[in-house]
């Protein structure tokens, strides 16, 4: 499993959310360039980044931002927010993503994912799905700010997408978001026990390197570290032990 740290961006600035609230925000002072050239100095071999202002609002909103870190480094990097259509995803690839992360039009258009697979290619785009328990306890995911269930369940949905070729996913279990509290352990087990050829990244409560294991263990292939690492509760170093896979090593 590989620690794939992530940059949140509003307004230019380095943030984070709790539970994917903007009234709920945390600024940090580091530039997006400056946080991402300490994530590829830590050996990151990926790395996620956040436009908040286009998620919220549309549009290009921290591109150029984000084009900038993508030209000043030669760490790949996977990029999300704000996804409505295909120019969206063209225009993030364009400015050098290696990745496009596609959030609410995988649960409102399911096709125009599959369609845009076969387009681009299973290699660059990412399917990111916030999830939920509802009453029956299903995980269902969630669309327009996280307030929104789609009509399927995350399996139902997995099933579509996978059946058109979908390769990675990036899932995040919404009330652990930016909590510190502890990952989804059992969201992450059961997904790696009925898709076990998806690549996996867990999202979501990381709080310390004990958290970090717990998610390795279940199989998953990254885990997305945000705020625990803006706020030093895992060290930048676990960053490189994990990209070589010696998850043992965390917190040892």
């Amino acid at each position: 499993m590989i620690l794939i740290p992530a940059i949140d961006l509003r307004h230019g600035r380095v943030v984070r959310l709790q539970q994917g609230d903007y009234a709920r925000e945390t600024r940090y002072d580091e530039s997006a360039l400056e946080q991402a050239r300490l994530y590829r100095d830590a050996d990151a071999g990926l790395i996620h980044i956040v436009d908040l202002d286009s998620a919220l609002d549309g549009g290009d909103g921290n591109l150029e931002l984000i084009g900038e870190v993508c030209r000043a480094l030669d760490v790949p990097v996977q990029t999300g927010g704000g996804v409505r259509g295909e120019a969206d995803v063209q225009a993030r690839l364009d400015a050098g993503a290696a990745r496009v992360v596609i959030g609410s039009v995988c649960v409102r258009d399911p096709q125009a994912v599959c369609d845009w697979i076969e387009s681009f290619g299973a290699e660059r785009l990412v399917a990111g799905l916030d999830v939920k328990r509802d009453a029956g306890g299903r995980w269902m995911p969630q669309a327009a700010g996280w307030t929104e269930p789609g009509g399927q369940d995350l399996f139902e949905l997995l099933e579509h997408l996978t059946g058109a070729g979908l390769e990675h996913l990036l899932c995040t279990d919404i009330e652990r978001d930016g909590m510190l509290s502890g990952a989804g352990v059992e969201l992450y087990e059961e997904l790696q026990e009925r898709f076990p050829a998806l690549k996996v990244q867990a999202s979501g409560g990381i709080g310390s390197e004990g958290d970090i294991e717990a998610v390795a263990a279940t199989g998953v292939h990254g885990c997305i570290v945000g705020r625990a690492l803006l706020e030093g509760r895992v060290s930048m170093d676990a960053i490189g032990r994990f990209q070589d896979g010696r998850a043992a090593e965390v917190g040892r």
